[in-house]
């Protein structure tokens, strides 16, 4: 552009006769596109140099940018056309989506990048909040238009449905979130809400000169019946309607009873059954609640909640009692709980006993959480006791169990006549953890030239190369050692047999005869004690699949699966005979 009188080259900004505005660089050339100048960012049109004003996209940066009258791009708040909108500082770009701004969250238009003000739902956090006129997300409770509205105090999300607000006020909010008042039937029931606080009516209230009683905890209306009012220890009849009986003569059940000026119903001191529930009277027309001595020596329990006399099974303050279901009396001592198929104790204070108890002199076992009295054989550690299954004691001394004879120390653990050794005994986490079902213990001989230490050893090493393990494996001279867990499955004998078999027994291999005999008698022990335990019949390979016993290794091959024929051929090595190795698992060594 050169001067028109002079010709002088012209620079800077400058207004063209068709009303462009352009820039001109200090080499005179006309500028275009996004262009610095003077610490500002300005667009010209990358046709005819035009300054853009307004909103602007730039494609190469993949923003919308907002430039003011004078061209330059604008930053932060910016009012437009009544709009409000809110342009990134250092880009420009125009704000899209939630965004929190000096610690409060405002929301933009997805598209425009308006600011909301208002009722807003946010898709992405579905949920319904509300923006001021400042466009600031709003707390707590707020009047809006008339109505008051709670937003939760963390995410500003609209509260609707039943609310304690901080000043201890119980409210309700319709499905709109709009606070209501009055009587309200929500859910099928009634309420009524203060016309002034909206505060949930509870306990005695008057309403239009009428007396109406609301449940203390729930805020429902009560009708047709006598309630205990906690904070007068009195007890109130309210007709069909709710209306609460005062000053008069009423009808309950077809007994009639004196009701004052105040609505509490008249009783003399004593037990009293109203309605079908007994309640306690003691001076001035109170009731009574909690643990009670009445005048026949029973004690009883009256619900703090509704003054009535509890029967059965009753938790109160974190502990279990039970009450007589005919009289109420609490109960003691042993107690068997039909509806649960369980015995129980409650001691002389009437609370439940849980773990182990001296009772009588005798030591008892209850389980830590439902109480139940436990019955037969129980492993603590590497331990075993066993509690009588008639009258659940702890058994001493000696004692003939499923055909198996057993000693016990004074202290209840079991005195084996075998002793094991846990030096491989697999870590809580390796193998197969699942319980086995008590139907085989399966004998096994390990079938190569090799003690029991080093088969243990070599279970322990290789299980998950060689997935195979079994209980215990027998030999050096009449040692066990312990691999598995009695009880849960091993893998010894195929899918089927160890899912049967609580129990698997490896016998090591010898030459020498006098090893094989102690390693032979410690084996049927073994098998004779685990089999007791496991209420296991002592018979041999006796029936077919599921016939319930001691099995070989053999058998599980001709009944379930397998190719084994262990353990007899290595038992004929001493003259150990399969009628032999069953008579005397059947009357033990």
């Amino acid at each position: 552009l050169f001067d028109r009188s002079s010709g002088a080259m012209k620079t800077g900004f400058q207004t063209l006769a068709d009303g462009r505005k352009v820039y001109y660089a200090e080499d005179g050339k006309m500028q275009y596109g996004e262009q610095q100048i003077d610490g500002h960012w300005y667009l010209f049109n990358t046709a005819n140099g035009a300054m853009q004003t307004g909103f602007q996209y730039v494609p190469k940066y993949d923003k919308t940018v907002y430039y003011a009258a004078n061209g330059q791009m604008q930053y932060g708040w910016q009012q437009v056309d009544n709009d409000t909108y809110y342009l990134e500082y250092g880009s420009g770009a125009v704000t899209k989506g939630q965004k929190k701004i000096n610690n409060n969250w405002y929301d933009f238009d997805s598209q425009t990048g308006k600011m909301a003000t208002g009722f807003t739902y946010l898709n992405d956090d579905h949920k319904l909040v509300y923006y001021a006129a400042n466009g600031q997300m709003q707390y707590g409770e707020q009047k809006i238009a008339g109505y008051w509205y709670l937003f939760d105090k963390g995410s500003g999300a609209m509260q609707t449905g039943f609310q304690t607000l901080p000043d201890g006020r119980r409210v309700y909010y319709n499905e709109a979130g709009q606070m209501q008042y009055g009587w309200q039937t929500i859910a099928g029931k009634t309420y009524y809400f203060d016309l002034g606080s909206g505060a949930m009516a509870k306990g005695p209230t008057t309403i239009d000169n009428e007396t109406y009683y609301f449940d203390p905890d729930t805020g429902v209306v009560r009708g047709d019946e006598v309630v205990f009012d906690k904070a007068t220890s009195t007890l109130h009849y309210l007709d069909l309607l709710g209306h609460m009986a005062t000053n008069g003569v009423y009808s309950i059940g077809d007994v009639d009873y004196v009701i004052d000026s105040a609505g509490v119903l008249e009783h003399a001191v004593g037990e009293a059954k109203i309605d079908g529930h007994w309640y306690l009277f003691a001076a001035d027309n109170k009731v009574l609640v909690g643990f009670q001595t009445l005048p026949d020596g029973r004690v009883v329990y009256y619900n703090p909640e509704t003054a009535q006399m509890l029967y059965g099974q009753q938790e109160i303050n974190n502990h279990w009692y039970l009450f007589d279901k005919g009289s109420g009396a609490m109960q003691t001592g042993f107690q068997y709980i039909p509806e649960q198929s369980k015995t129980v104790y409650y001691a002389s204070n009437g609370q439940m006993q849980y773990g182990r108890q001296n009772i009588g002199g005798h030591w008892y076992l209850f389980n830590d959480e439902s109480g139940e009295m436990y019955k037969g054989w129980k492993l603590e550690g590497h331990d075993w006791y066993y509690y009588n299954t008639n009258n659940g004691q702890m058994q001493t001394g000696n004692a003939t169990i499923n055909g198996v004879n057993y000693t016990f120390a004074s202290d209840g653990k079991q005195i084996p006549n075998y002793h094991i050794d846990y030096t491989y005994a697999l870590a809580p986490g390796q193998g197969d953890s699942g319980k086995a079902a008590n139907n085989y213990i399966v004998l096994h001989e390990v079938g190569v030239e090799s003690g029991a230490a080093a088969n243990a050893r070599y279970f322990k090493q290789n299980l998950n190369r060689s997935e195979t393990y079994v209980t215990f494996v027998v030999g050096d001279g009449g040692k066990v050692y312990q691999v598995g867990a009695p009880g849960q499955i091993s893998w010894g004998a195929g899918y089927n047999a160890n899912h049967n078999a609580p129990v698997q027994i490896e016998l090591g291999r010898t030459w020498n005869s006098s090893q094989f005999w102690q390693d032979y008698k410690t084996y049927v022990r073994l098998a004779r004690d685990m089999a007791g335990k496991y209420g296991i019949p002592l018979t041999l390979d006796a029936g077919s699949a599921g016939t319930r016993g001691i099995k070989s290794h053999y058998w599980v091959t001709q009944h379930i699966w397998g190719d084994h024929v262990d353990p007899y051929g290595y038992l004929a090595r001493f003259g150990v005979t399969k009628d032999k190795l069953a008579h005397d698992l059947l009357y033990g060594i």
